[in-house]
């Protein structure tokens, strides 16, 4: 858990005109930036940045990649519920989530109040960046990536478009995917607000 970073100059707060006061919780494949992104929208806003992977390897005490050889998928999964279920997670919170997570209708409606955003990435791009990051997860393993993130890519995202806000990232910098959640949350809000509540 990132602790919020210190507040801006005096000014309107990047926080105002978000759609909800929950959380923002970001979703999509491994390799669309949700880590990165979710630390730098944390620090624009100045709240505090969760990592539910991160979590479960601190639960776990072990990587992740680990907890796969010793325990297989039911023992990550277990403990992404239980990360999910004691982080203490309250409106001014950013939250990366697992790849997996949105598929989990017990966990993604666990904070009814939040916002979700689905960073869409084409499973060519979230290839080409897990590569340089050479950072692949255990479910992914195997001769094609490309194909095993298409193949996630297909039976997840029905569930990925539940999410209330979601941005294409491919031809976008990570603070330019930043600055696109804050202006669709802001839209979003602008058509759910009557006018008089916007101005008071």
């Amino acid at each position: 858990m990132t602790s919020p970073s210190s507040a801006g100059p005096n000014g309107p707060s990047p926080a105002n005109g978000l759609i909800r006061g929950g959380p923002i919780v970001l979703v999509g494949l491994s390799g669309a930036g949700k880590t990165l992104v979710g630390r730098l929208l944390s620090t624009r806003l100045a709240w505090t940045h969760v990592d539910l992977d991160a979590e479960v390897e601190r639960l776990a005490g072990r990587s992740i990649g680990n907890l796969f050889d010793e325990g297989g998928e039911a023992a990550f999964r277990a403990l992404e519920a239980e990360a999910t279920r004691s982080a203490c997670i309250g409106e001014r919170f950013v939250v990366s989530t697992g790849g997996g997570w949105m598929t989990r209708p017990e966990l993604r409606e666990t904070w009814p109040d939040g916002t979700r955003v689905w960073l869409r990435v084409d499973p060519a791009c979230a290839a080409a960046r897990l590569a340089r990051e050479r950072s692949i997860r255990p479910l992914l393993a195997g001769p094609d990536l490309e194909a095993a993130l298409r193949r996630q890519l297909g039976e997840r995202s029905s569930d990925y478009r539940l999410a209330e806000i979601s941005v294409r990232t491919e031809r976008l910098g990570p603070e330019e995917v930043v600055d696109a959640i804050l202006d669709r949350m802001r839209a979003a809000r602008r058509r759910t607000v009557p006018p008089q509540s916007q101005t008071e």
